[in-house]
């Protein structure tokens, strides 16, 4: 009995750090350490979990600002703040452990100026994005700032400019990726932001305009990952073929968001596709720097 109790309270705190959104952020700040030093070491692992533990700092920060707010929306009432299965007061001690932690591991793995990038990150998301959320529906631009700098930390953490031109297209690459991302969400759960009385792009455009700017940012995060080609940065001709033939069916995927209206939205499947396609993107990545 214990032992499921002491289960359970590793799995609130886990949702409370969104660790199965976190883990992949913080493979783009590997994946920006590795293609601009392509050696496995264990600088990079130190540097990948200061950035994961950074993740989760934000995460834990932004519930505990809108712990009110997730009460009125079904899809956030059960996260563990507004259930009560943990105290703000705790949440705030997980908070300054993650991080302390990890500004500890870039710092030492990397150098001050990825871990100064971190905390810009922290900062833009908790004091620019949760804020904007409230008024505005655009707030998704500032936002999707956030998930261009893990991979960013990463290359800076080793040794790479902050102006380097690989890093600043996938920069772009992740950037335009979070945006259709979150038109998705909107789809699914507009709604329930209205209920809750925040700005909503669902009380602007149509289903169908969504549907259709939500393929129009697809589109443009395509285009963004084959700069990734024509500018050299992925080389292996191989790999080049595969991510063009990867984008040509995600594309072809997401034509489905512009039939007739009145279809079911199955914002869940194009979730999937677009994650994968993501992940795809630094598996190529990464594979091009091992084989060059």
């Amino acid at each position: 009995m214990k032992s499921r109790a002491v289960r359970d309270r590793i799995r609130d705190y886990l949702e409370l750090g969104k660790i199965k959104i976190m883990i992949p952020v913080s493979l783009t700040g590997f994946t920006g350490f590795f293609i601009y030093n392509p050696v496995f070491s264990f600088r990079m692992l130190l540097v990948s979990l200061g950035i994961l533990l950074l993740g989760i700092t934000a995460s834990v920060l932004n519930q505990i600002q809108e712990a009110g707010l997730d009460s009125k929306m079904e899809r956030t009432l059960n996260r563990p703040i507004p259930s009560h299965r943990i105290k703000p007061q705790h949440a705030l001690i997980f908070l300054l452990f993650n991080l302390i932690a990890g500004i500890i591991l870039i710092y030492s793995a990397g150098n001050l100026t990825a871990v100064l990038i971190g905390l810009i990150a922290i900062g833009w998301y908790n004091g620019i994005y949760t804020y904007a959320k409230k008024i505005t529906a655009f707030a998704v631009f500032p936002g999707a700032v956030t998930g261009a700098l893990p991979p960013l930390i990463g290359w800076v953490a080793a040794g790479g400019g902050l102006w380097d031109k690989p890093i600043v297209f996938l920069e772009f690459l992740f950037f335009t990726g979070q945006i259709p991302h979150f038109w998705l969400l909107i789809l699914k759960y507009g709604e329930e932001y209205e209920k809750a009385g925040l700005p909503s792009l669902t009380k602007i455009l149509s289903r169908t305009q969504i549907r259709r700017l939500t393929f129009s940012w697809v589109v443009t995060a395509v285009t963004a990952a084959l700069f990734l080609c024509y500018f050299q940065i992925i080389q292996t001709k191989i790999i080049v073929v595969i991510l063009l033939a990867a984008s040509a069916f995600l594309i072809w995927q997401f034509t489905g968001l512009l039939k007739i209206p009145g279809i079911k939205d199955n914002s869940r499947k194009y979730t999937v596709l677009l994650d994968s396609y993501y992940l795809l993107v630094l598996i190529l990545l990464v594979s091009d720097r091992i084989i060059r």
